[in-house]
């Protein structure tokens, strides 16, 4: 694929590294001349030494042949104009882009960027879960939506072992969607019986799928 990359930062030298090392035919504009000797002494890319918003760059990379973008910059203002440039004026097909800061996010999708990942906001997730419990892992969550993804495991003497997902009484707006026991898993109607060991996949709101993990982790008192 032809790829453009724009930052080399922390993030976006380890993409370029990935990214090289599979193949791609790949563009680099970074504004830090060190990282673009850097970039030349360990990867194969073309690079230019500038700014991913400079339209002269842009006019001689050859943009409209470019299957997909990468804006890693850690200044949003110029992500954003980036993308812009990338997606509107180059019709760019497959936009990803980097969010420094969470408030950001939806005014980089307005530019038209089909992925923005927020590194600080996956770093949090990665921090809480070994806080939450051993028994709930997030594997997907999403703050403007109120929408959160986890996979529960019941604990050996869980008190919803033998009970039916009925019992967990899910509200409207969160759904069991599959449950993995003995290698391999299935799609729970409301009578199913739940077993010790079970792993839950419970999305919907956060508020109600938390309630929803509180109940399958819950533990009998003896």
């Amino acid at each position: 694929m032809r790829i453009i990359v724009i930052g080399a930062g922390d993030i976006g030298m380890s993409v370029i590294h990935c990214l090289s090392q599979r193949g791609n035919i790949l563009t680099v504009i970074e504004e830090d001349e060190m990282k673009c000797k850097h970039i030349s002494d360990h990867a194969d890319a073309a690079i230019f030494n500038g700014s991913g918003t400079d339209l002269n760059i842009w006019n001689s990379i050859e943009a409209d042949k470019t299957d997909v973008l990468f804006v890693l910059t850690n200044n949003d203002a110029a992500n954003i104009r980036a993308c812009d440039i990338g997606k509107k004026q180059f019709g760019i097909p497959f936009v990803i882009a980097r969010a420094h800061q969470p408030e950001n996010i939806e005014r980089i999708k307005e530019t038209g960027a089909d992925e923005v990942i927020c590194p600080s906001l996956e770093t949090r997730r990665l921090f809480l879960n070994p806080l939450e419990s051993r028994s709930i892992e997030t594997l997907y969550e999403k703050d403007e939506a109120d929408y959160r993804v986890v996979i529960v495991t019941v604990p050996p003497n869980g008190s919803i072992i033998g009970k039916t997902i009925e019992r967990i009484d899910l509200s409207e707006k969160c759904r069991v969607a599959t449950v993995f026991r003995n290698g391999s898993f299935e799609f729970p109607t409301r009578s199913f019986v739940l077993k010790g060991e079970d792993r839950v996949l419970i999305l919907g709101t956060v508020k109600d799928v938390e309630k929803a993990a509180g109940k399958l982790t819950g533990v009998e008192i003896t």
